[in-house]
């Protein structure tokens, strides 16, 4: 087996590998995590998923079939969010903050499509999609967790959760800018300052959620212009 049918049964397993992991943690991490348990069992699946630019970058070889692997995981997704099963599964009440399990698939196919209609490439697809999982993922994380002013009046992010999103994604984009795409360390370091302040800014300022969307699109862009 190889190529895309390859490709399609480790994004399976990666994906399944990510749920249910988050599925032990949303069920036995009560005594541990208490209720950030269901914010801890999302971000699993958030940051463990962008993992898969590995295997779109080595093992696909048509977008065709990544794109229909992806919208069919924000069919399930979307489907299981409207009834109710994932809520239950990340043992959390409100369906709003898992919409972005359904979008985060929908940026990932966008980021595709805009790359196969000639504009970036694949190391600025690399930085989009493990930016906003790493970056975002463990930004929501450190903003819960560590006591910090909040970024306006009726915002929920936080200034440490802001500091943790441009960090991670200033190290992601500069790594994959010098070691996949060998560019000079101080070009580097400009697309990677230009990239974690911009995805900084977006993230903390992008209203009803849809962060998941114009995060990756926005670290797509300049990694693709820089």
């Amino acid at each position: 087996m190889h190529g895309d049918a390859l490709g399609l049964l480790l994004s399976v397993l990666l994906i399944g590998l990510c749920l249910g992991l988050s599925i032990v943690v949303a069920k036995y991490g009560r005594k541990r995590l208490g209720e950030s348990r269901s914010e801890v069992a999302r971000k699993i699946v958030h940051i463990g998923v962008s993992n898969w630019f590995f295997i779109y970058a080595y093992i696909f070889e048509n977008d065709l079939w990544p794109i229909a692997g992806l919208a069919a995981f924000a069919v399930i997704n979307a489907v299981m969010n409207i009834s109710g099963g994932l809520s239950k599964l990340m043992a959390q009440e409100s369906k709003k903050r898992n919409w972005g399990l359904v979008q985060y698939p929908i940026s990932i196919i966008l980021l595709i499509l805009i790359k196969k209609a000639g504009f970036g490439d694949t190391v600025a697809f690399g930085c989009a999609v493990l930016g906003m999982g790493y970056g975002d993922g463990l930004a929501s994380l450190v903003g819960r967790h560590v006591k910090s002013r909040r970024i306006g009046k009726n915002s929920k992010k936080t200034v440490a959760g802001s500091l943790t999103m441009a960090a991670v994604t200033f190290v992601v984009v500069l790594l994959m800018k010098t070691c996949y795409g060998n560019l000079p360390v101080a070009d580097a370091l400009l697309s990677a300052l230009a990239c974690s302040a911009s995805a900084t800014l977006v993230e903390a300022f992008t209203p009803f959620g849809l962060d998941n969307i114009t995060v990756p699109l926005i670290i797509y862009v300049i990694a693709g212009l820089l």
